[in-house]
């Protein structure tokens, strides 16, 4: 799979979350001076509940941090175009 083949479900921001196929939930996050995306794997937990933690205050953002610091796994980078299925996890 590549990064095109994301489907942006909900948005906000410069970010959203969406699906890799049927059952690969990701974060979205636009970066770098050119807005390329990028992707890091969510829970289905952490998906329905994006509404909350994307609009936490600037001085409490637990469970973005958490998330943006978790592996990339594809991304609008050159080289990173293709999924990593090595670096998603059961989460």
């Amino acid at each position: 799979m590549r990064y095109t083949d994301y489907i942006r479900l909900k948005t906000g921001g410069y970010q959203s979350v969406g699906m890799f196929g049927d059952h690969i939930y990701a974060y979205e996050v636009l970066t770098g001076i050119t807005d390329s995306p990028e992707y890091h794997q969510i829970s289905k937990t952490e998906f329905d509940s994006f509404e909350t933690w994307s609009q936490e205050d600037i001085t409490d953002r637990k469970k973005l941090c958490e998330i943006i610091n978790r592996p990339v796994i594809c991304s609008g980078y050159l080289g990173r175009a293709e999924l990593d299925t090595s670096l998603l996890r059961d989460i």
